[in-house]
């Protein structure tokens, strides 16, 4: 619990702190921006300060009259502006493209006004114009206001420091405290707690705790549906692997005992023959040693069928394909077993036979495929139950289908029909199987790109099917 604490406050930590540097660094762009902007960028090719004092020069006098030349009228008409020129009582002596709401005359405070706020959509600037021996003028430049604006910005100077340091410490202080709230109350909850739940889950699957089973909502939803899915298919795996080793540990068993069985005849035998003081008849000596011989050949067959085994799950098989006229070569296979002693009496039919059916396999490693499967209807059926074997061709496919009426095989054990070290509980006490029959059956015709199904009902029969590829 400490652990998983400190992992949530770690990953807030971090959140906060980021947020925190985050905005000191947004201030300080905004502070600096803000700077910028409030900075003078005048649209003029120079100050409209210097600009009305230079236009004072194309002020010229007549008569006592002062007027603008044609020079500044052109510069004033170039920056869209107005000019009016008042005298010492500031009444208005000339004018040029001034709008007209703009008075000609005006009080000292009036003119304070004008000069200081903006009057008819217009920017003023004052400058003044002096003429020897004559009366001075004054002059006001009118700019747009959208061209030129100014502002007027009043403040006590004492307390400016005051303002600047504590107002801006407030607005920090603040914005930190709600940067807290939210990383330790809406991070926490949104984004710290399912990411913690994330390393937590991690961590149980690395240790081999499979069971997670977490809602799949919020912004780590398609994070828990894949943790949910990689822990079912890890706890899945395990029960598989789990069944698979107590499989192999009851086919060891069963394999100890199958050889152990064939062992002790042959020792027997072995130790009777060898014995000085008993002399056997002729027709003995040949008894014991065919019981011999096929106690041997069983363990053969059991030390084959395990070497077998291995190379197909290690892909260590080469198959060598050849044209096959396919009813034909399985009619033999089955004539064949059927006319064995311990078979001869069960009762198999052939039908739905098409001679013309020719396919691409390895008539070796085939045959033994198929002298697995129709040796265990062979055996797990007695003389009253009817074997019916019959091939179909359709465009693609070559159906082989094996059936009987027989006992059928339990629901639990159908599964399990072509695993590795698979024996069902359905088979005989004196079964010989090494329950790797069909197993190696099934590897042997998905080598030729086929598929094996079967299907079976206790007490009513069992059919299997077998899919070949035609070409």
């Amino acid at each position: 619990m400490r652990r998983k604490s400190s992992s949530y406050i770690k990953i807030t930590s971090l959140f906060t702190k980021s947020i925190v540097l985050i905005l000191v660094i947004i201030f300080i762009v905004d502070m600096l921006t803000m700077i910028r902007l409030t900075e003078y960028r005048p649209t003029l090719t120079q100050d409209p300060a210097q600009f009305t004092n230079d236009i004072g020069k194309y002020i010229k006098v007549k008569d006592a009259k002062p007027y603008i030349d044609e020079r500044g009228k052109n510069i004033l008409k170039e920056q869209n502006a107005w000019i009016q020129i008042v005298d010492n009582k500031l009444e208005e002596e000339y004018s040029y493209k001034k709008p007209k709401n703009v008075p000609i005359k005006y009080s000292p405070i009036e003119f304070v006004h004008v000069y200081k706020y903006d009057t008819v959509n217009s920017t003023l600037f004052i400058g003044e114009k002096s003429f020897e021996g004559q009366n001075k003028f004054s002059y006001f430049i009118g700019f747009p206001i959208n061209k030129i604006a100014k502002y007027n910005l009043e403040y006590n100077p004492h307390n400016l420091k005051e303002i600047i340091g504590g107002g801006i410490l407030i607005i920090l202080a603040i914005n930190l405290i709600i940067i807290l709230i939210f990383g330790y109350v809406y991070f926490a909850r949104k984004i710290g707690k399912p990411l913690e739940k994330v390393l937590i889950y991690i961590e149980k699957l690395s240790s081999g705790n499979y069971k997670i089973n977490e809602k799949e909502k919020g912004i780590y939803k398609y994070v828990f549906k894949n943790l949910n899915v990689l822990s079912k298919v890890l706890m899945d795996n395990r029960d598989r692997k789990k069944k698979i080793d107590q499989l192999r540990d009851q086919w060891i068993s069963s394999i100890s005992h199958d050889m152990k069985t064939p062992l002790s005849s042959i020792k027997g035998f072995s130790e009777i023959l060898k014995d000085d003081d008993y002399e056997f008849a002729k027709d003995e000596i040949i008894d014991y040693a065919g019981i011999i011989y096929d106690k041997a050949l069983y363990m053969e067959e059991l030390i084959n069928d395990l070497n077998f085994s291995y190379k197909l799950r290690n892909n260590c098989i080469t198959i060598n394909k050849k044209k096959v006229y396919f009813s034909k070569w399985l009619n033999n296979i089955t004539y064949t077993l059927h006319s064995s002693p311990e078979f001869k009496d069960r009762n198999v039919k052939i039908s739905n036979i098409d001679e013309n059916i020719v396919i691409n396999i390895d008539e070796l490693m085939m045959k033994r495929a198929f002298v697995n499967i129709i040796t265990n209807f062979l055996m797990y059926n007695d003389n009253n139950s009817i074997i019916e074997i019959f091939v179909e061709k359709s465009e693609e496919f070559i159906k082989v289908g094996i059936k009987d009426n027989g006992k059928g095989i339990p629901e639990k054990d159908i599964d399990h029909i072509f695993e590795r070290y698979y024996r069902g509980t359905n088979t005989t006490s004196n079964s010989k199987g090494s329950g790797l029959g069909m197993a190696i059956a099934n590897d042997i015709i998905k080598l030729h790109d086929g598929v094996c199904n079967v299907k079976s009902k206790e007490g009513e029969g069992t059919e299997f099917t077998v899919f070949l590829k035609e070409n």
